[in-house]
């Protein structure tokens, strides 16, 4: 099968949750013999038949608002792209203001089914994470389609406004909803927000993401004390409340790795506090992210937001590891409190921190834990069956695609 998979950030260009899903599906599809190409945005010149990357954030102006609704340079690199390639199936995934959906009809013109991923809440959410910017506090007044609240000053102001009216225009013209074969959601959660913003039922997929456990090339044992935060340092993330944790607890050891616009503001508070416990690594690569999985006693996950399918609670429960995550919807989906793993209640650290110092203080459960979330993670995140269900949704798609003509 001739798989295209396209991306806002071509392989290489952007790291993070997104790119570590396709990297695995790709790679799982590679191996089973599968034709796997890639299209996006490309950050330099030296990809001429790409569509350049352009930074949004860096720019608030309003000459941006047309290119981020509908980009007629992406639409035509596809469709040359197309003529010279021959394409099964068009597997898309974050194209929201760079790539955006201007280059569904391209594929729908060339015959091609198509299948969306569904890594976040852009398409219910014109920030996309739920969350007022300015505050970093849960919020759902834009849901269903009342995206007007983005561009409120409680919101993303002028940012917002042009997300907002990006998402009426999607809404109205049904640009994804008429072209899109299938919509893969990771969790039944998101399957329900997806419905509620009036995607056809027969269209909604539940297929968990393929995750595989950290490979290492080294590994130390378990520090009992030893806790690790590992994802981008951004507000939707909190990271922020791990250096409360190395403040109250005692003995403890406090790892965040990654990078992110955080990243500075954290060192400075924790050398602030004079918190000699807390180890910032910046960006690590896999192995070394699974290194410290494995040396850690819990991996934490702060986030704000509604996490959709958060690649670091998965590996880090594949890696045998009890994770401690906020209890909210999509999580509840994995952890059962006490059994898989470890919740508090979001945005608190009284709550964080009596969890925390509960999971350090019995290695006994601790690994009870850790055992039944890596068993529950293999189980539903084989990147064998989900490769498997993958070619029957594709087959699927394509056969839809075949009854418009």
């Amino acid at each position: 099968m001739r798989i295209l998979h396209i991306d806002k950030f071509l392989p290489g260009w952007g790291y993070g949750g997104v790119e570590s899903c396709i990297a695995a599906m790709t790679a799982a599809q590679r191996a089973r013999g599968h034709d796997v190409m890639e299209f996006g945005t490309a950050c330099d010149n030296d990809v001429p038949d790409m569509p350049r990357y352009v930074d949004f954030s860096a720019s608030r102006s309003l000459w941006n608002l047309p290119r981020m609704i509908h980009n007629a340079g992406a639409a035509e690199k596809l469709d040359k792209f197309l003529r010279r390639r021959k394409v099964d199936i068009a597997h898309i995934h974050s194209i929201y203001h760079h790539l955006t959906p201007s280059i569904l009809p391209v594929l729908v013109r060339h015959r091609i089914g198509i299948v969306m991923q569904i890594h976040d809440y852009r398409l219910a959410c014109p920030t996309k994470h739920f969350l007022r910017p300015g505050e970093g506090t849960h919020c759902m007044r834009c849901h269903p389609n009342k995206y007007f609240h983005a561009a409120g000053r409680g919101c993303a102001s002028l940012a917002g406004a042009g997300s907002a009216i990006e998402s009426y225009i999607s809404r109205l013209t049904r640009s994804y909803f008429s072209s899109v074969d299938f919509f893969i959601c990771p969790t039944r959660f998101m399957r329900e927000i997806m419905r509620q913003i009036g995607t056809p039922r027969s269209k909604l997929i539940v297929l968990r993401n393929m995750v595989t456990a950290p490979a290492i090339s080294s590994r130390e044992p378990e520090n009992p004390r030893r806790v690790l935060f590992a994802g981008r340092m951004s507000p939707q993330k909190a990271p922020e409340m791990m250096l409360d944790l190395a403040e109250r607890i005692e003995k403890i050891e406090v790892i965040l790795a990654g990078g992110g616009s955080m990243l500075d503001e954290l060192r400075r508070g924790a050398a602030d506090r004079g918190l000699d416990n807390v180890t910032f690594t910046g960006h690590v690569s896999r192995d070394e992210a699974g290194r410290l999985m494995y040396s850690s006693a819990a991996v934490i996950v702060t986030s704000r937001w509604l996490e959709n399918s958060t690649m670091t609670m998965l590996e880090a429960m594949l890696a045998g590891r009890c994770v401690i995550v906020p209890d909210r919807g999509p999580l509840r989906e994995w952890i059962d409190d006490g059994r898989t793993g470890r919740l508090f209640v979001p945005d608190d650290v009284d709550s964080l921190v009596t969890v925390t110092r509960q999971v350090l203080s019995g290695a006994a459960a601790r690994q009870r834990m850790g055992r039944a979330g890596k068993k529950l993670a293999a189980k539903r995140h084989d990147p064998e069956l989900i490769a498997d269900r993958l070619e029957i949704l594709y087959r699927e798609a394509s056969a839809r695609c075949a009854l418009r003509w």
